[in-house]
């Protein structure tokens, strides 16, 4: 049975995959509150996207179904923000939600004080959070693997995918060969953690993304990639098709 716990959650636009590293920065009370308790308390907290299809609660965005556990690393005070790294590690699906302690509420560019905060709702919720917290169950690592062979194809269709997209967008030349070989000594061998940190790069899709974080097979998430890039290549051609009619 896959183990489950209580986490608070980081509620973005986007989400994060296991193995990939991302510098946040915060500044929301909610936030400071919530990046306190983990380095206080040496917990991980939840990186995960919004859900696009479920009302506010409150006036907080609510999260998607699935997303990764990341542990802070490289705390950093700048004037009244905190920067910090966030290290994905175990996907986890929410279970259930558990709301903030207070609504939202616009504060205009001057934000109250953590401590302000709490003493709002500290008697009626003293376990409660500024931030939304979830119940989830740690989702198991994935299984199965890539073939070289499939896994070099779909580098080199990127690859050539980054060139024509520079080719269109940007005056300077960008070599397939140089390009190859950077995605090649980046990726090469396969391995897990190269393909959560290519399915990062590649799918911008909140459908793909919870979709790849939801996968128990490596190739799931491999035909996820591989159907993203064929997309990509189509929106591609058609601005080509655009371009050519134009000219």
């Amino acid at each position: 049975m896959s183990e489950t716990l209580k986490i608070p959650l980081f509620v973005l636009p986007a989400g994060i995959f296991p193995t990939v590293e991302e510098p946040l920065r915060v500044f929301e009370p909610r936030y400071k509150q919530m990046l306190d308790d983990c380095v206080l308390d040496e917990k991980s907290f939840g990186y995960i996207t919004h859900a696009t299809d479920a009302s506010d609660v409150d006036g907080w965005t609510q999260p998607g179904r699935f997303g990764v556990l990341c542990e802070v690393k490289n705390v950093e005070e700048q004037g009244t923000n905190l920067l910090f790294i966030a290290n994905g590690t175990t996907r986890f699906e929410i279970i259930d939600v558990v709301q903030a302690a207070l609504p939202s509420m616009p504060f205009g560019d001057i934000f109250p004080t953590v401590d302000e905060l709490v003493e709002q709702y500290h008697e009626t919720s003293p376990e409660g959070k500024l931030y939304i917290q979830a119940n989830v169950r740690l989702v198991e690592e994935l299984k199965g693997e890539i073939s070289a062979e499939d896994w070099s194809e779909f580098l080199h269709s990127w690859a050539q995918h980054i060139v024509d997209v520079n080719a269109i967008l940007r005056s300077d030349s960008l070599s397939m060969e140089d390009m190859l070989l950077l995605l090649e000594e980046e990726f090469l061998p396969y391995d897990s953690a190269s393909l959560w940190q290519v399915a990062h790069a590649v799918l911008d899709d909140d459908e793909h993304r919870q979709q790849a974080l939801s996968s128990s097979d490596c190739g799931d998430v491999f035909v996820i990639l591989r159907d993203a890039l064929q997309m990509k290549n189509a929106q591609l051609n058609f601005i080509r098709t655009l371009s050519d009619q134009d000219d």
